[in-house]
C-alpha cells in the first residue's frame, strides 16, 4: 500500500527499537507493537491539543542543560506559546539559581509567553499557572494539589511541582515571560534529594501516567487562566488553593528570618504574616512550613512575649 520494500520497513522497525518501543515480529504477518516508551511525542501532543495558541509550537529535546535557558535563547524569535520541552535537564534551575533534578519521566517544561501587560502585573502569570497546573492535575488524574507559597505544588505535603519565572522587560512593560515547570510525572523520588521530600504523579496513583496527554490539559489549562489574569476568580482560586494560609512557617530572605503565622494572601500575592504582635507584607522569600511541634513552640514564644509585655510574669 505504501510502496516501500520490506527492507525499508525493517529499517524503519529498527529505529523505532533503538528509541525504546518494543515490537513483535512474525514470520509472514509483520510487525506489531507490543508497548510503547514512555517518550514525549510531539505529533501526539499536537494532535491532542485543544488550545488557540498555546504549545502551538511545541519542541521536544532529549537533554537540555535547562528549559528555561533555551527558551530564554528562543523568546524574541519565536512566537509567544511556544513550548519547550527535554526528557532531561543537566543543570535544571529553581528559584535563586539552585539546582533542580531532572531525571528521566518527569515534566520539564517552559512556556514562552509576550503578553500585553505592565511589568506591575507580572506576579499574575506565576497565579494563573500555579492555578491551572493544579486543576489539571485534578481533572485528569483526581489527586489534589495545593500551592505552597510562593512557587511550588504539594501533594499531601510532598512537593509535586516548581515554578520558575523570568522575565525581560522595559521599564515598565512586559517585552516576554519564560515560565518553566518542573513536574514529578513517572520519574522515581527516591531518585530525587531526601531534603526535598518530594512525590510524583505516578508514586500516588501507583502506576504511570501519560504525560503527554496531561501536558495537553496542563497546556489548556494554562490558556484559560492567562486569559482570565486579573479577574478576580483567579485570585480566589489561588487563595483557596494556598497550603500556607493559616500556617506558621518561617520566611527566610535576603533581610533576615521571620516566623510567625501567615494571616492572608494579597491580591498582588503578597504573604501577609503576623509575627509577635507585627503584620508583615512579604512579596518574596523562602517559606518553611513549620511542624506542629516547632509552631506550638513559637505559639508558647509569642504567649511568653505577650505576658511579659503586660508585666506578668507567673507564666
Amino acid at each position: 500500500m505504501l510502496g516501500i520494500s520490506r527492507a525499508a520497513v525493517w529499517k524503519q522497525i529498527q529505529s523505532l527499537r533503538q528509541r525504546g518501543y518494543e515490537i513483535s515480529a512474525s514470520t509472514r504477518k509483520g510487525y506489531r507493537l507490543a508497548k510503547k516508551p514512555d517518550l514525549l511525542d510531539a505529533d501526539l501532543i499536537r494532535s491532542c491539543l485543544k488550545t488557540k495558541w498555546l504549545g502551538r509550537d511545541t519542541r521536544i529535546l532529549a537533554e537540555v542543560a535547562s528549559t528555561n535557558e533555551v527558551a530564554l535563547s528562543l523568546a524574541r524569535d519565536c512566537p509567544s506559546g511556544t513550548v519547550i520541552l527535554a526528557e532531561t535537564q543537566t543543570k535544571g534551575r529553581g528559584r535563586l539559581s539552585r539546582s533542580w533534578a531532572s531525571p528521566p519521566g518527569g515534566i520539564w517544561m517552559s512556556l514562552i509567553l509576550k503578553l500585553e501587560m505592565p511589568l506591575a502585573h507580572v506576579y499574575q502569570i506565576n497565579m494563573a499557572v500555579a492555578v491551572a497546573v493544579c486543576k489539571a492535575i485534578s481533572s485528569s488524574l483526581g489527586l489534589e494539589a495545593g500551592i505552597k507559597w510562593p512557587n511550588d505544588l504539594l501533594i499531601q505535603e510532598r512537593k509535586i511541582c516548581g515554578i520558575l519565572m523570568e522575565v525581560s522587560a522595559q521599564v515598565d512593560r512586559l517585552d516576554y515571560a519564560v515560565v518553566g515547570l518542573g513536574l514529578n510525572a513517572n520519574n522515581d523520588p527516591s531518585d530525587l534529594p531526601v531534603e526535598w521530600k518530594s512525590t510524583s504523579l505516578a508514586a500516588e496513583l501507583g502506576h504511570d501516567i501519560s504525560r503527554c496527554v496531561l501536558i495537553c490539559r496542563i497546556l489548556e489549562e494554562i490558556e484559560v487562566a492567562l486569559e482570565k489574569m486579573g479577574q478576580q476568580e483567579i485570585y480566589e482560586e489561588w487563595r483557596s488553593r494556598s497550603l500556607t494560609l493559616k500556617r506558621q512557617v518561617r520566611i527566610t530572605s535576603a533581610a533576615g528570618d521571620l516566623e510567625g503565622e501567615v494571616v492572608d494572601l494579597a491580591e498582588d500575592g503578597a504573604l501577609l504574616l503576623l509575627s509577635g504582635k507585627e503584620q508583615k507584607r512579604i512579596l518574596a522569600g523562602d517559606c518553611i512550613h513549620l511542624r506542629a511541634a516547632e509552631a506550638e513552640q513559637l505559639d508558647g514564644e509569642a504567649l511568653e512575649a505577650e505576658h511579659y509585655d503586660r508585666g506578668d510574669l507567673g507564666i
